[in-house]
């Protein structure tokens, strides 16, 4: 096998994975801690099985133009085209306090892990799926999205 079909197939069962986690999520009561960490921990395992057959690649730095696109595709729906937000479906992301108060990987793992309708710290009352109900979005991708999100934040810090 050459090593761009390797790298096909390790990325179709990372997606696979990835997928069969969110469907397990989702039947144990995803948003529940006990069993979105037992989630988690599963896709980290698969996640590192994946990585220990292919080579380490090196880190590449997030791109806020690529998380843009993808923004657009995930996100926009309930977070608006520009990140201003929905009524009663997504917040604000360009004044966004908890999303400007997270980390980089925080937020990455937020996204990645969404929030159910009736967690506690959930305004809006509306599910935030995980990954933006975009299961083939990968952690480079998220990383782009946050890259896209800071900038929105930072724009509207700067008017």
């Amino acid at each position: 096998m050459t090593a761009h079909s390797n790298q096909t197939t390790a990325n179709i069962r990372l997606a696979l994975m990835v997928s069969a986690g969110i469907a397990l999520a989702s039947l144990t009561g995803c948003g529940q801690n006990s069993d979105a960490s037992a989630t988690s921990s599963a896709l980290d395992s698969a996640s590192e099985q994946t990585a220990a057959a292919e080579p380490a690649a090196a880190p590449v730095a997030p791109s806020a133009e690529h998380g843009k696109q993808l923004f657009a595709t995930a996100c926009a729906t309930c977070h608006g085209p520009e990140g201003q937000g929905i009524p009663h479906l997504g917040k604000d992301l360009q004044t966004s306090q908890f999303a400007a108060g997270l980390s980089d990987s925080k937020l990455v793992n937020f996204i990645t892990q969404g929030r159910a309708a009736d967690d506690p710290l959930n305004t809006t009352h509306v599910p935030m799926p995980p990954k933006g109900g975009n299961p083939a979005l990968s952690a480079q991708d998220i990383s782009d999205i946050v890259a896209y999100v800071r900038q929105l934040h930072q724009v509207t810090a700067a008017k």
